[in-house]
């Protein structure tokens, strides 16, 4: 008897001790750190993030500080991977959107930011001048104008609010669109019938950029198709009347989540293949960072998996598995993640839609979702605020990604996965065997 308690206690003070390393090594994935990344990418500092901006550009820098921080290598040999692509860029000058008599005559002016606003879809044309004598477009919510300048929109919005902000889009057909109050646009159409002409400017245009994404990797053991973890890390700027769009639930909670993932990936030793981070900009754009990505890199990327993070930090909803429009709750990769949702006992539902950067490896045959809190109540406005944002709810994605990524990437360790139960266990067994020592002494 005496042999065999002080044979199991060797093994579990043996157990205890590996159990304390692998505890002690493993970086323990700090939410708070999250929050305080999301706190200061969604702050006035970097005024909404839009690529193009300095602002952008110093995000950039950010992320990519905080990759060489968590010891990630460059993605062959730079962290920086650039692109070329067009962005709205704010001019000089104030807007108006005014009436004109028939001598060009002031006879109203209306206020930005109460009666209208800029959408920021597209600027290929910022000006317009017209009247009933144009190709008009009229219906009870907007006015759609046609000259020899170009396509443009004036539509009114639900509850007269201004604050919603569109993403870029450089092939989109209306050259220039302007949201109205209901007020506004019953007032043009009152004027416009009484051979008045109406008159706007918004003072951007489209510019060309060059652009980077943040990319760093850690090396894994085989030549094998890596996996990819990824979130875009730019916004929409900020308004005429400086008012910040800070996107903090989207999206600087994703790439925040991602910089303390790598930290805590990077602590688990080397992964049996190479697992990439990256940073992607101008998402907002048509998620032009990851289609050049994908596209530049798609040989080396087949058969890769891609775990993309968008809107992390919201309890409102539950937590979404985003696929590609084509996919269904059988693809692989999304059973995979579904399967571990559901061991967690974690809320989840499924969402197949090309809406975010998952889109532009699916388009290339490489399977990919997009985690995502899908509350829409407050992005792209000025309430995106990152007091709003719930750290349960980045709890809840880091048990499934931990898991599928150890599952993928890992082996399915499940030391790497269990690694605090098991130091319990050899405590509690080390403390027993002991106590049944001293008793039979």
């Amino acid at each position: 008897m005496k042999f065999t308690l002080k044979y199991l206690l060797c093994v579990f003070l043996i157990l205890l001790s590996f159990n304390f390393s692998v505890f002690y090594n493993i970086h323990h994935f700090n939410y708070s750190t999250v929050k305080n990344h999301i706190d200061y990418l969604s702050s006035e500092n970097f005024k909404g993030r839009l690529a193009g901006t300095l602002e952008n550009e110093e995000a950039a820098s950010f992320i990519k500080e905080s990759f060489k921080k968590n010891n990630l290598l460059p993605y062959k040999k730079d962290f920086y991977h650039s692109f070329l692509c067009k962005y709205p860029c704010k001019i000089k000058g104030n807007p108006y959107l005014k009436i004109l008599d028939k001598n060009n005559s002031i006879v109203k002016e209306f206020s930005y930011g109460i009666d209208y606003k800029e959408d920021m879809i597209n600027f290929r044309n910022n000006n317009v001048l017209f009247s009933k004598d144009n190709s008009l477009y009229l219906n009870k919510n907007l006015i759609k104008v046609t000259n020899s300048t170009g396509k443009f929109l004036f539509y009114n919005t639900d509850n007269n609010n201004l604050n919603f902000r569109s993403s870029f889009i450089e092939n989109f057909p209306i050259d220039m669109v302007v949201m109205v109050t209901d007020k506004t646009l019953s007032e043009i159409k009152y004027y416009l019938s009484r051979n008045y002409s109406i008159s706007c400017f918004i003072p951007f245009c489209i510019k060309d950029t060059k652009l980077n994404n943040v990319v760093g990797y850690i090396k894994g053991k085989k030549d094998i198709s890596p996996i990819i973890i990824s979130a875009h890390f730019d916004h929409v700027g900020y308004d005429l009347n400086n008012n910040t769009y800070p996107g903090a639930l989207d999206n600087a909670s994703g790439i925040s989540f991602v910089i303390e993932f790598s930290k805590y990936i990077k602590s688990l030793g080397q992964p049996t293949r190479d697992i990439i981070f990256i940073g992607f900009n101008a998402e907002e754009f048509g998620c032009l960072g990851s289609k050049n990505f994908a596209i530049k890199n798609k040989k080396h990327l087949k058969n890769s998996k891609v775990f993309n993070y968008d809107m992390i930090g919201s309890m409102n909803a539950p937590l979404c598995i985003m696929g590609g429009k084509k996919d269904s709750s059988k693809t692989p990769i999304i059973k995979s993640v579904s399967s571990s949702c559901s061991y967690n006992k974690i809320n989840f539902n499924y969402l197949f839609q090309d809406s975010s950067d998952h889109e532009s490896f699916r388009n290339n045959n490489i399977e990919a979702i997009t985690f995502i809190d899908n509350d829409t109540s407050k992005i792209h406005t000025p309430k995106d605020k990152a007091s709003f944002i719930n750290i349960n709810a980045i709890k809840r994605c880091f048990k499934v990604s931990s898991m599928e990524i150890i599952k993928q990437a890992f082996n399915n360790n499940l030391i790497l996965i269990y690694y605090k139960q098991f130091l319990f266990i050899s405590i509690i067994g080390s403390f027993v065997c002991i106590k049944l020592n001293f008793k039979y002494m």
